[in-house]
């Protein structure tokens, strides 16, 4: 055996010998993968002024119309008490509005004002540039499949619980 196809030790961890099954290292290469799109995306939309978190809640909004803080969370898959901050900041920048809820006066309808809308549709433009680099060279077949198991996966992890779609 030449040392190209040589086979190298498996690492030892903990005094035993780790060997990664196929399910834990895909599972770390999710994990990865996910992170370093998060980061390039937050870095291409910082270069416009804008930031990942900011897209997705703004995103949501759009996708809805209007929606309570409650159902934007829940949408991006966060705590409400994690958005808060950066819901001020984008109600105080001009980029959403917030109305009374006849249906429940505990919580506020929020919507998106013009600048709101302007600033979704750049980011829309950046996050599909974005988006693209990532796919670049993945089959559709392979897309398909790999939405199959992430949607199995999901389920699995929201048990019993509405997961965000």
């Amino acid at each position: 055996m030449t040392r190209a196809t040589r086979p190298e030790p498996a690492p030892m961890i903990f005094g035993a010998t780790y060997t990664a099954t196929p399910k834990m290292a895909a599972t770390r290469r999710v994990m990865l993968v996910g992170r370093r799109y998060r980061r390039l995306l937050d870095q291409a939309l910082r270069e416009a002024g804008y930031s990942q978190v900011r897209w997705e809640i703004l995103h949501a909004i759009a996708m809805e119309g209007e929606s309570t803080l409650m159902e934007i969370a829940s949408r991006i898959g966060l705590e409400a008490p994690s958005i808060v901050g950066t819901m001020e900041k984008l109600d105080s920048g001009g980029y959403l509005e917030r109305h009374a809820n006849g249906a429940d006066r505990r919580s506020r309808i929020i919507r998106l004002t013009n600048k709101g809308k302007e600033a979704v549709e750049i980011m829309t433009g950046i996050v599909a540039r974005e988006r693209e680099k990532l796919w670049a060279g993945v089959a559709p077949a392979d897309i398909d499949t790999m939405l199959s198991v992430l949607n199995r996966m999901r389920d699995n992890l929201w048990e019993g619980e509405r997961p965000a779609r």
